[in-house]
């Protein structure tokens, strides 16, 4: 069975006829949607005595929504889309509006006086907007309001919502809505309660609408057919004088106005437009925000990446252009974007129809005041202001973290009693402790190791080997990371002090073998406060009480000047500083071997060291006919890398070092080799060719077996050659365990 087709809806001959008449049909749509909202958004920000400016602000939203919906939807990079006066920016304009008045009130002013303060006061908060958006997106500075902690942005949204509500309920009763319970019953009076009802049963049909139809189309078909029913009621079954007060006073003809010709004025007072330079700013503020989440959200909807730079230079051009038409501040607007696109809308033009819907009622002068009652006006705007205040605190990430909702709520309460300026510094200055005190609690101490558990990559002889071993818990290092800031540079000072205390306590009647040592390496942080320093300093004289040697590796050139200055590093001290974390370790076995008076290697130990490997067979005199005898001053070289690996060197005396050169042509030092120890093992026995360098430091004793003489020990002297065999074995295992136990404690 062919599908239903209703003849009205049939697609047209050819593609763009068709995009068109969507376009349209969408465009009308969302269009009595936008003009919708500019009339209970005019209606929240001209109540009470501002009552009489209603036409001139629906003028001045409507000319914003014209100016900024063309402009944004022919230039978005996220088609189709609309703009407008967004929520969050006119319960903020509400607050501009009622200080400007209050103002001049106080100074006798006129109401025409006060209106005409308002409106420009509205536009100046436009013009800035614009600036703010263009300057984030032509400076590129986009990214950083994506950085803005969500705290800040959860409370401002939180306060816009919660004002909005409250000012839907000051539309339907005329009244003020404060904190003093004075105003709760002059507000919720009995008088106002059928008002109150039918505003209420508005909001709840939206919401039970939400679960039949999409949620974008819930508010349209409430708003429409309570505003038919109402009218139906109120102007067939009720007489004149019972339905007159469910309305707003008449608009008249909607007339555009020229800001420009407004600030020519004499009766303009821009000092109270100065003082109010806190709303203003929150104006701009909030836009901004409400723009990023925006444009964030419709990415996620639409599964488009979009430029936000470009995002808000067309958007602040916009608003720039509506300024200076006198129209106020809007943005890209989420929810008439996936209105219109669920409405049909194909291509920009959508958004060009819905402002040539709302221009036909700006322009045509219809009476919108009369048909629309003021308890829908209400209800709608304390809705939205429900529904922006549990998204902010309850549907967002804040609700995953208490701090987070406490803060956004605090913020909110301020914001609400306290003005958005002092909301705003409270906001910064929690975030910013917030983030303090979490990031303190991770620590900068990455890692702590002992030199029993994590050696430098120096290979000694025997003798000293084993006095690290055994002295070696007298060396700790510290592998340090992040920022260290005043809320952690106190928690390294105490961590590495309760070490130094520790291993200084007595353990059943004798002391354990005190810190020697302590390795402080920066390789992996980025900066430090002068707490860190002031703290650093702290450690260094709690080490030169307790005799312990501080030793810092990894300081960057600026890091390094700051401890210079706070004199550290100065001719007599014994702290030292290292460019890496192996010098500095290399550094403190050299101390401590010093300390133990360590045998140095000679030929002498070189023969004891052989006649332990070997044992029985350890006759030198035997094997030294295999071996021939070399010897090497500083920086001649014993392998080449990429070399043939035809012979094994066994180290009498002196040290090699290991290196590398990467592929911009630095040496790099892989591992420093002190006597009675053998290298070129591994290519030797893989026969691969040489993997590095092997560079002298120091004069050295070498003596080096051949392939060809390896061949001749293995024929004439198996013995002897098995011996060898095991020498290397052994070796081999100690470096394999030693590294296994490295491995193991840097898991850890």
């Amino acid at each position: 069975m062919s599908p239903l087709r209703i003849p009205i809806l049939k697609r047209p001959d050819g593609p763009q006829a068709a995009s068109l008449g969507r376009d349209v049909l969408a465009g009308g749509i969302a269009g009595v949607v936008q003009i919708a909202y500019c009339i209970s958004f005019s209606a929240l920000i001209f109540q009470g005595s501002l009552a009489a400016g209603f036409p001139l602000g629906l003028a001045s939203l409507l000319m914003g929504t014209i100016v900024t919906g063309v402009i944004v939807s022919l230039t978005t990079s996220l088609v189709p889309s609309d703009a407008g006066p967004d929520t969050p920016a006119v319960a903020v304009m509400s607050v501009l509006a009622t200080t400007i008045a209050a103002t001049l009130a106080s100074q006798g002013a006129s109401q025409e006086t006060i209106i005409i303060n308002v409106l420009l006061a509205l536009v100046v908060s436009t013009f800035f907007t614009g600036l703010l958006l263009f300057g984030l997106g032509a400076f590129r500075a986009g990214q950083f309001l994506r950085f803005v902690p969500y705290p800040v942005i959860g409370g401002f949204l939180a306060a816009s919502g919660w004002l909005l509500m409250t000012g839907g309920i000051e539309v339907i009763t005329g009244t003020s809505l404060t904190i003093q319970p004075s105003s709760w019953f002059e507000t919720f009076s009995a008088e106002n309660a059928a008002q109150l009802g039918v505003a209420g049963l508005f909001a709840l049909t939206i919401v039970f609408l939400r679960r039949w139809v999409h949620s974008f189309l819930a508010l349209p078909i409430a708003f429409v057919t309570f505003m038919i029913v109402m009218d139906f009621i109120l102007f067939v079954l009720l007489d004149t004088s019972h339905s007159s007060g469910w309305f707003l006073a008449s608009v008249g003809e909607l007339t555009p106005w020229s800001p420009i010709k407004a600030a020519m004025r004499t009766d303009i007072d821009w000092t109270a437009m100065l003082t109010s330079s806190a709303e203003i700013g929150a104006v701009c503020g909030v836009t901004a925000i409400s723009m990023l989440l925006d444009v964030s959200s419709l990415e996620v909807a639409r599964q488009k990446t979009a430029n936000l730079d470009r995002e808000l230079r067309v958007n602040g051009l916009a608003n720039l252009l509506a300024s200076v038409f006198g129209g106020v501040a809007g943005n890209l607007s989420l929810n008439g974007s996936i209105l219109i696109n669920e409405a049909g809308a194909v291509s920009r033009l959508s958004g060009v129809f819905v402002a040539l819907t709302c221009g036909l009622v700006l322009f045509v002068g219809l009476d919108v005041g009369m048909f629309v009652p003021k308890a829908v006006l209400g209800g709608m705007l304390a809705y939205l202001g429900v529904v922006i205040l549990v998204e902010a605190l309850f549907h967002a990430p804040a609700k995953r973290s208490y701090a987070d909702f406490a803060l956004a709520l605090a913020i909110t309460i301020v914001i609400c009693y306290f003005g958005y300026l002092l909301g705003v510094v409270l906001g910064v200055i929690g975030a910013c402790l917030m983030f303090a005190l979490s990031y303190s609690r991770i620590g900068v101490i990455r890692r702590h190791l002992t030199r029993q558990e994590f050696a430098g990559n120096v290979e000694r002889a025997p003798d000293q080997a084993r006095i690290l071993r055994e002295e070696g818990g007298r060396i700790h290092i510290f592998w340090l990371s992040g920022f260290i800031f005043f809320g952690s540079s106190n928690g390294l000072f105490e961590r590495v002090r309760r070490t130094i205390d520790g291993q200084a306590a007595l353990i059943d009647g004798e002391a354990e073998m005190p810190v020697g040592f302590v390795v402080l390496d920066f390789g992996s942080v980025s900066g430090f406060d002068t707490s860190a320093v002031l703290s650093l300093i702290k450690l260094r004289n709690y080490c030169d009480e307790t005799g312990v040697t501080l030793v810092f590796s990894g300081l960057d050139d600026t890091m390094r000047g700051n401890l210079a200055r706070a004199g550290f590093f100065e001719d007599g001290h014994r702290h030292r500083s290292f460019r890496s974390r192996n010098e500095a370790i290399e550094w403190c076995e050299e101390e401590l071997l010093r300390e133990h008076a360590a045998p140095t290697v000679s030929h002498e130990t070189f023969e004891s060291w052989i006649k332990a490997e070997f044992g029985e067979l350890a006759d030198l005199g035997r094997i030294e006919p295999y071996l021939d005898r070399c010897e090497f001053q500083p920086g001649d070289v014993l392998f080449r890398q990429g070399e043939p690996s035809d012979s094994v060197d066994m180290i009498a005396e002196g040290c090699v070092a290991v290196t590398v050169t990467d592929e911009m042509g630095r040496t790099i030092r892989l591992r420093r080799m002190v006597g009675q120890t053998v290298v070129g093992e591994m290519g030797f026995y893989r026969d691969l060719p040489r993997t590095a360098d092997v560079v002298a430091e120091q004069p050295t004793l070498v003596f080096r077996l051949s392939r060809e003489s390896f061949e001749k020990m293995r024929e004439k002297d198996p013995a002897a050659a098995a011996a060898f065999h095991q020498l290397i074995v052994r070796l081999l295992a100690d470096r394999l365990d030693f590294a296994n136990r490295e491995i193991s404690a840097l898991l850890l």
